[in-house]
C-alpha cells in the first residue's frame, strides 16, 4: 500500500510536468482616446495691436544743374550755386563746364532721346540756342522796376521770357595804359585826339574788335543808331549806320595796319605798344597781371556825341529751365532763381564771378562801385542795349562781321557798305 501510494504520488507529479505553461493573460489595449479639440487662438483685435513705424518721407532728388560758364570760374560758380541751393533748401547736383561743350553734349542727348538738365546756367547765347533746340521752358516774366533792360531783352522772344536773368557780363570797357596816357579820354573827339598822339615810333593810339560786331554797335550808339528797327528787324543802310562806319574808319587810323585782328592788337596792348584799348570784361585778366610792361587804367566808355554814356550791348546770364521740368521740381529751380535774386546773392555774383547783378538796386553795392571795371560798366548797364534770342540781330551782327573788312581795306564806301549789310542781314532774316 506503502509502495501503491509512492507510484500514484509519481504518476500525479509526471502529469503534472507535462501540462503546457498557462499563456499569460493579455493586458487590455487602452481605450481610444478622443482626438483634443483644439482651443481658438485670441483673434488680432483680441490684444492691442503694436504700432508700426511711421512711414519715412523720401528725400527729394536733388535737382540736376549744368552750370556753363568760363573756365576759370567753373569753381566760384559751382561754390556759389551750392550755397545759394542750400540757402534756398534746395538739393542740387551740379555739373560744369564750358558753354560750347555743354552744347555739344545737349546736341548728342537730344539725339539719344536724353531729358535735358534740370536747370541750366548760361549766358544769352546759351539761351538762344537752347531755345531753338526746344531744350528749355518760359519762365515767369521778372520784374522790370529793378532789372536791368539789357537781360530782360536778352531773354525775350515771341513774347515770353526764356530764362531768369542773375547776371550781365560781356560789357566793353576803355582800357589805358597809365605810362603814355595820364587821364582818360571822356568823349569821343578826345579819344580821337589821344590815339592819334600816341601813333607812331612803333606805338599805336587805339586797339579794338574792328570787324566785330558787339564793338560797331559801340560806334553806332554813339552815331545814335540802332542795329534793329521798331519791328525788330535789321536797320543797317540808315544814316547814323554810315555815321558810324565813317567813324569807325577816322579811329581806325591809329591802330595796327590792317588787316590786324583783334588777338594782334590785344598782344600789342599786353606788351605796353598800345596806348588806348577798347576790349571786354573777358579780357581783364589777361592784362592784370602784367605790370611790367602794361600799368593798367580802367575807365568808362567815352560819351557819345548826343553827350550822354555811350553803351555797348549787354550779354545776360540766366537760369533756365528745363523743358520738361514741372510741379514740385519746377517749384524748386523757381526758389533758387528768387534767391540769387536776392541782395546779398547779387552782390555775391559780381564779387565771385566779376558780373555785372541783373539787379539794378545792386549795382550801388560797393562790391560793384569799389570795382573799377564793374563801376565803369554800370556807368552805361541801365541804358545799355540787349542782344534778344532772335534770327534777325543774329543776322544783323553776321551781315556787319561780313561786311566790314571791305570798308576797312578801302575797297567800298561807308554807303555800300551799309547798304551790302542790309541786304545781307534781310536775306538772311526772311529765311
Amino acid at each position: 500500500m506503502a509502495l501503491y501510494a509512492r507510484v500514484l504520488i509519481l504518476i500525479l507529479l509526471l502529469t503534472a510536468c507535462s501540462q503546457p505553461a498557462a499563456a499569460p493573460t493579455p493586458s487590455p489595449e487602452p481605450a481610444a482616446t478622443p482626438a483634443a479639440t483644439r482651443t481658438p487662438l485670441p483673434s488680432p483685435t483680441a490684444a492691442p495691436p503694436t504700432a508700426s513705424p511711421p512711414t519715412q518721407t523720401p528725400e527729394p532728388e536733388p535737382l540736376t544743374v549744368w552750370a556753363a560758364g568760363d573756365e576759370a570760374h567753373h569753381d566760384a560758380l559751382a561754390r556759389l550755386l551750392t550755397d545759394a541751393a542750400a540757402d534756398a533748401g534746395v538739393p542740387i547736383r551740379i555739373r560744369s563746364s564750358t558753354s560750347d561743350a555743354m552744347i555739344a553734349r545737349l546736341r548728342v542727348d537730344q539725339i539719344d532721346g536724353q531729358p535735358p538738365p534740370d536747370v541750366i546756367w548760361g549766358d544769352g547765347n546759351d539761351l538762344a540756342i537752347l531755345r531753338t533746340m526746344g531744350l528749355i521752358q518760359a519762365v515767369r516774366p521778372t520784374p522790370a522796376d529793378d532789372t536791368l533792360p539789357a537781360v530782360i531783352t536778352g531773354a525775350t522772344a515771341d513774347d515770353q521770357q526764356w530764362g531768369a536773368p542773375v547776371g550781365a557780363q560781356g560789357f566793353l570797357l576803355l582800357l589805358y595804359n597809365r605810362k603814355f596816357v595820364e587821364s582818360p579820354p571822356r568823349t569821343i573827339d578826345a579819344l580821337i585826339a589821344v590815339a592819334r598822339a600816341n601813333t607812331g615810333s612803333g606805338r599805336f593810339g587805339l586797339v579794338a574788335g574792328w570787324t566785330e560786331a558787339r564793338w560797331f554797335a559801340f560806334w553806332l550808339d554813339i552815331t545814335g543808331g540802332e542795329m534793329l528797327d521798331a519791328n525788330g528787324m535789321p536797320s543797317l543802310d540808315a544814316p547814323a549806320v554810315v555815321a558810324a562806319l565813317e567813324l569807325l574808319r577816322t579811329v581806325r587810323r591809329y591802330g595796327p595796319t590792317p588787316p590786324s585782328t583783334y588777338d594782334e592788337g590785344a598782344r600789342f596792348f599786353r606788351r605796353g605798344r598800345a596806348a588806348l584799348a577798347i576790349d571786354g570784361d573777358w579780357a581783364l585778366e589777361g592784362y592784370r597781371g602784367l605790370t611790367d610792361t602794361l600799368e593798367l587804367g580802367i575807365a568808362p566808355l567815352p560819351l557819345t556825341n548826343r553827350g550822354t554814356p555811350a553803351t555797348a550791348p549787354l550779354t545776360g546770364v540766366y537760369l533756365m529751365y528745363g523743358a520738361a521740368l514741372d510741379g514740385q521740381r519746377l517749384a524748386q529751380a523757381e526758389t533758387l532763381a528768387t534767391t540769387l535774386r536776392e541782395p546779398a546773392w547779387q552782390a555775391r555774383i559780381a564779387r565771385d564771378l566779376g558780373m555785372l547783378p541783373a539787379s539794378i538796386t545792386a549795382l550801388n553795392d560797393p562790391v560793384v562801385t569799389d570795382d573799377p571795371a564793374l563801376a565803369a560798366a554800370a556807368t552805361y548797364a541801365r541804358s545799355a542795349p540787349g542782344i534778344p534770342p532772335t534770327r534777325p540781330i543774329r543776322c544783323a551782327w553776321d551781315a556787319v562781321e561780313i561786311e566790314l573788312p571791305s570798308l576797312l581795306l578801302g575797297r567800298r564806301t561807308a554807303a555800300d557798305t551799309a547798304a551790302a549789310m542790309q541786304r545781307r542781314a534781310m536775306a538772311c532774316a526772311e529765311r
